[in-house]
């Protein structure tokens, strides 16, 4: 039989599993004023009467807190557990805010190069030629502001319900980084599309790594990785792809294929992996880290919340953030295909 002691009001008191109602028996023991306390220690989530202002302890607070305080709470939540999902930050270079609402900017040509005109052999005392250079017409790239909100309701306030509200706040924080990182997507499909920057992989579901019937090396992913190394010295603008983003089943192949090796095989070609769903499964794409564009932010998370207007009786809880990303140099990127039939 369980039980339980706790010090409430200087006393003790013992509760033991499957007695009566608790509170009655803390009554009848004449820890009245104790109740409440007794109850919290027995249940950390439940609301004790009478109700008391918001609590923070150490890195604990409650629902009630956490609704009036939301850039203090909801935000810092929010870019804690979006850190470690975004691959957008690891593709476009952080270049700081911005200014207008838009960004102008210029993209890099493969003729860019050389100049237009070539240089001459020039004889003593000659007047040497004029170079010139292509000019580009800018291009821009408006701020796009991405958000959402929820409500609490107020007996969930009330209840101090934290679990409907940190799932709340996770859900919230997962579709941010969903959103953004599917928009980082769109961006790089834009330029491999405008830039043609796509090639043909290998399939490397059909690998046989033994056997009579091996695959012939060309047929491996190693291949793939020497292709992509091939096409960046070939464009000469010294681009070095260093990052592969794969969906989870080209990585699960990798695995397959490779096992204990695969370090080895990744460290030899300079080159890491980020695996994700927002690439399509059978591609990848390739990109020289913080070099194939920009990723700048007008506006930083941040959160507000309000009372319902309507009479209904909930809070409002909304966060917002206003990047914008745009590539510049098209060479920076590759997208492979036919990785999988």
């Amino acid at each position: 039989m369980l039980r339980t002691e706790i010090k409430a009001s200087g006393e003790i008191f013992t509760h033991v599993e499957g007695s009566p109602d608790f509170v009655q028996d803390a009554m009848r023991h004449g820890i009245v004023k104790a109740g409440a306390k007794v109850m919290a220690a027995l249940n950390p989530g439940a609301v004790v009467h009478p109700l008391g202002p918001p609590v923070v302890s150490g890195t604990t607070y409650t629902v009630d807190f956490a609704l009036q305080n939301v850039t203090q709470v909801v935000t810092p939540l929010i870019m804690d557990l979006t850190l470690q999902r975004f691959f957008v930050d690891r593709v476009f270079a952080n270049a700081g805010g911005v200014t207008g609402g838009a960004v102008l900017y210029n993209e890099v040509e493969g003729q860019d190069l050389y100049a237009e005109r070539d240089v001459t052999r020039v004889p003593a005392g000659g007047e040497f030629p004029i170079i010139t250079f292509q000019r580009r017409v800018p291009k821009v790239a408006p701020v796009e502001k991405w958000g959402g909100k929820f409500p609490i309701t107020w007996e969930a306030r009330d209840r101090n319900n934290m679990s409907e509200f940190t799932n709340a706040v996770r859900q919230l924080a997962n579709t941010i980084v969903r959103k953004i990182n599917q928009r980082g997507v769109e961006v790089l499909e834009a330029a491999i599309t405008a830039g043609s920057r796509t090639t043909t992989g290998r399939n490397w579901s059909t690998v046989i790594t033994g056997g009579a019937s091996q695959s012939n090396h060309t047929l491996w992913p190693a291949n793939d990785f020497g292709k992509a190394a091939m096409l960046a010295e070939q464009d000469e603008l010294g681009i070095r792809y260093t990052l592969w983003i794969l969906n989870p089943q080209e990585y699960a192949n990798l695995v397959s294929i490779y096992g204990d090796s695969l370090n080895g095989v990744l460290q030899g070609f300079g080159i890491s992996l980020y695996v994700t769903n927002r690439v399509t499964a059978g591609t990848a794409y390739v990109v020289a880290e913080g070099q194939v564009g920009e990723m700048r932010v007008e506006q930083p998370l941040q959160s507000r919340s309000w009372d319902d207007a309507d009479g209904i009786e909930q809070t409002w809880i909304q966060s917002s953030v206003r990047p914008v990303m745009f590539v510049n140099n098209k060479f920076a990127v590759l997208k492979f295909t036919g990785l999988a039939g």
